[in-house]
């Protein structure tokens, strides 16, 4: 019978839910711009400032989602290791060793951008190779050895799962796993052969873009618009709707990807989810040509 193991999240659910609300905050001011500084402040340096902020929260979420997926699946057969949209299912045979890197002699450095509690990526270590990061913990990291490649993992309990691994390899597996690898390459390879995947995300990117493009051409031709309210505001107002376009888009995108690698949603559904981002687009699209009346 399997045991699935699974990693401390409250630090890294804590720090992210700082994060989040630090960066919601900035982009706020970036983007609302609730002082009433005049669109003359609507410099590019804002709307750099912005991008970054936005491409920071997508990296937050997903470290996140990373996290709340994150487990260690370890049976007669072998381990499977699960974080993401990654999945690594590892025969019993293949498993060289596992050992916590507190037996090591020199510190295991950790991936570049690892947050306290979500230490995710991969990092190149001297003498091992190139490493992958599932872990939350880096004072119960166990390292993984498996036919050349290396993972290290922080099960919430180590001791019981070395104990239970180093039992398991003693028995031998009776039926083993069939090695698997899942990655977002594998994913990408999928959406690119899948010719109506294809032309509905790129087709969602593209008219979500063209509306950040339409956002920036009204706020440059035109101090104040007609807000939903009938007040007269300032036209960078129109760039709320123009990151709800891109957020909508990033959402259905992330939940479509979701669906459309593990199943369990017909692809007609996931088609017509994103389909929905391009509609969204097209409305707020109309919805700026209005008030800018």
């Amino acid at each position: 019978m399997d045991t699935e193991f699974s990693p401390s999240k409250q630090l890294g659910l804590w720090v992210s839910a700082v994060l989040l609300v630090t960066m919601l905050a900035l982009l706020f001011v970036l983007v609302v711009n609730p002082g009433g500084i005049g669109i003359a402040l609507l410099l590019p340096w804002r709307i750099a400032a912005g991008a970054l902020l936005s491409g920071l929260l997508l990296g937050l979420v997903s470290r996140v989602y990373r996290l709340l997926t994150t487990r260690y699946i370890l049976g007669r057969g072998g381990l499977a290791l699960r974080w993401g949209l990654r999945r690594e299912v590892i025969p019993m045979s293949a498993v060289q060793w596992i050992r916590p890197v507190t037996d090591f002699q020199t510190r295991l450095p950790r991936p570049v951008g690892a947050l306290p509690g979500m230490i995710f990526g991969a990092r190149k270590v001297p003498g091992l190779g190139p490493v992958e990061y599932a872990a939350s913990d880096s004072s119960s990291l166990l390292l993984v050895a498996a036919s050349g490649r290396y993972f290290a993992i922080s099960p919430r309990d180590p001791e019981t799962f070395l104990g239970l691994y180093e039992r398991l390899s003693e028995l031998g597996s009776l039926v083993s796993y069939e090695p698997h690898s899942e990655s977002l390459d594998t994913l990408r390879k999928k959406i690119w052969q899948d010719k109506i995947a294809r032309g509905l995300l790129g087709g969602g990117l593209a008219a979500g873009l063209a509306v950040l493009a339409l956002a920036f051409a009204l706020a440059g031709t035109r101090a104040e618009i007609t807000w939903t309210t009938l007040e007269q505001v300032g036209s960078s107002q129109v760039f709320l709707l123009a990151f709800f376009s891109l957020f909508i888009w990033l959402l259905n995108f992330g939940v479509g990807l979701y669906f459309y690698l593990r199943g369990g949603m017909e692809k007609a559904m996931i088609y017509l989810l994103w389909a929905g981002s391009i509609l969204t687009s097209l409305l707020l699209a109309a919805a700026m040509l209005i008030l800018a009346l």
